[in-house]
């Protein structure tokens, strides 16, 4: 099977927290992965990381076979995510939300 996700001894750190630390997995293609935990375990800085949102301290993270640090913008046109919540002004127009996710 083709991997998908890979995923080697990441880190991020803020200031004297510790949200990541080495943490290592694939993903291949076809598989169902859960990202499980309590939390504060890191989960949606892993998730942050791999969509190239956040930027890990150390460790290796490839997705699709892009790195998410470097190609961030092709890495948006093949993945498609679910932010956590987002709020929009009422008065925006559609148009005007939808550049919010394409720029």
């Amino acid at each position: 099977m083709e991997r998908v996700v890979w995923v080697k001894n990441l880190y991020k750190r803020y200031g004297e927290v510790t949200a990541v630390n080495d943490v290592s997995f694939e993903i291949s293609s076809g598989e169902v992965f859960g990202l499980l935990g309590p939390n504060g375990a890191g989960k949606t800085t892993i998730i942050e990381i791999l969509e190239g949102l956040r930027k890990q301290d150390q460790g290796e993270a490839m997705v699709c076979g892009l790195d998410p640090r470097k190609d961030h913008r092709a890495l948006k046109e093949i993945i498609g995510v679910q932010l956590q919540s987002t709020a929009f002004h009422k008065k925006l127009k559609v148009a005007e939300v939808g550049r919010q996710f394409t720029s």
